[in-house]
């Protein structure tokens, strides 16, 4: 690690790295949602890779098996999280039943969002074969998918998007994570091909004309 706030010549700082980990701790209890990096850095007066080694200090603090919270990095905002071993103790104290859960339309809604987003509501319809008014708003009341803007064509039909809290509650630390570690759902993959399909047919006729 390069010569920073923590390390001078080898030298500790009075100001020690336990200090800054012990504030940014108190900063994300206190805000409770994800607070941005850039924010963290004023806040603290810190600098990017010092922040990153504040970051990184705590991570690897919390991923002691017996501590119950855990620190969620969502691509440039920082949020801390509950341990996913602990969800029984959670869906108990907040009364969260199996009937609360996402149903199997509601998921495959809520992936088709996250893979291929901006989407709008009627590609949705598309990929899945049904109308998707209901899920969606199911989805945008549960705070995992949100309007993220409109498309520009008639109508301007909304976009929509998944949020910071899809993130946290399926245990991914970015969108790009989401996507490399999991398949692109089959329906999407299927659309996909059919569209390419028909598209290679227009080309061929337009040629032959």
């Amino acid at each position: 690690m390069e010569n920073n706030l923590f390390t001078v010549s080898g030298v500790e700082d009075p100001f020690d790295i336990e200090s800054y980990v012990s504030a940014l701790e108190s900063i994300l209890f206190a805000a409770g949602d994800a607070v941005k990096k850039k924010d963290l850095m004023r806040i603290m007066g810190v600098s990017a890779a010092d922040l990153d080694d504040i970051i990184e200090s705590y991570g690897d603090e919390l991923k002691d098996r017996k501590r119950g919270i855990r620190l969620l990095i969502l691509e440039n905002r920082i949020q801390l999280g509950t341990k996913e071993n602990n969800t029984p103790y959670l869906k108990e104290l907040l009364g969260v039943n199996e009937r609360q859960s996402l149903s199997k339309g509601a998921l495959e809604c809520l992936s088709i969002v996250a893979f291929k987003q901006p989407v709008t509501r009627v590609e949705v319809d598309e990929i899945r074969g049904v109308n998707s008014d209901y899920v969606i708003q199911k989805l945008q009341e549960k705070g995992l998918i949100k309007v993220i803007g409109r498309k520009e064509a008639p109508g301007r039909p909304k976009l929509y998007g998944t949020t910071d809290e899809f993130l946290i509650q399926f245990g991914f630390s970015s969108l790009k994570e989401m996507k490399e570690g999991n398949p692109i759902p089959e329906r999407i993959i299927e659309k996909d091909e059919k569209k390419k399909a028909l598209e290679a047919e227009d080309i061929e006729l337009f040629e032959e004309e």
